[in-house]
């Protein structure tokens, strides 16, 4: 194994390592009230919980620039393959990403929501469905696409189930009635 390779699945290993801790630790602190994101579990006051939140809020900070980069680029090749660079579509497509951005994120409140249905397009798409379709398309036909095939078919299945339970949550848990109760105003889930 070359030593990208190497690099590339002892990364992923020790992320996935991670992600599985933090995700047991939270279930089982919590339980089933634990949150998309668990820090929102904690309290507003708890010093170590605010550095925490601090430190993703960096993370996520210094995430962005790479994300719109690879979207600002697809864009331009997309729409304008065969055009020299132009610093004003530059400008239009980066201040439109950041703008979409910051409305997204101050039209919501719980991220939890937002990891479900990028979790349930996104991840889907990239860890089932495209590999195996870039392999059936770089491939020729024989018995060895079927798994591919099948692999597809199954990210399709997952990505189907996954967006329609996401959606489900997020209308159930949006879903508040307005109650007129002697002029005042209340909210019932």
């Amino acid at each position: 194994m070359d030593r990208f390779a190497r690099v590339t699945h002892y990364s992923t290993s020790i992320s996935m390592l991670a992600c599985l801790i933090m995700a047991l630790a939270g279930f089982l602190t919590f339980g089933d009230k634990t949150q998309g994101n668990v820090l929102n579990n904690f309290p507003t006051d708890n010093v170590m919980v605010n550095i925490a939140r601090f430190c993703f809020g960096l993370n996520m900070l210094t995430t962005f620039p790479l994300e719109a980069f690879v979207c600002r680029e697809v864009m331009t090749n997309y729409w304008f393959p065969d055009e020299p660079w132009n610093p004003n579509r530059h400008l239009i497509f980066t201040t439109s990403l950041t703008v979409t951005a910051m409305t997204m994120s101050l039209l919501t409140c719980d991220l939890g929501a937002v990891f479900e249905l990028f979790g349930a397009t996104s991840a889907c798409a990239l860890a089932y469905i495209l590999p195996p379709l870039c392999y059936i398309k770089l491939s020729t036909r024989s018995r060895k696409t079927i798994p591919a095939v099948g692999c597809a078919v199954f990210g399709f299945v997952v990505m189907g189930i996954s967006l329609v339970l996401a959606v489900a949550k997020l209308i159930r848990s949006t879903a508040l009635f307005l109650i007129a109760d002697e002029g005042l105003l209340t909210f019932r889930a």
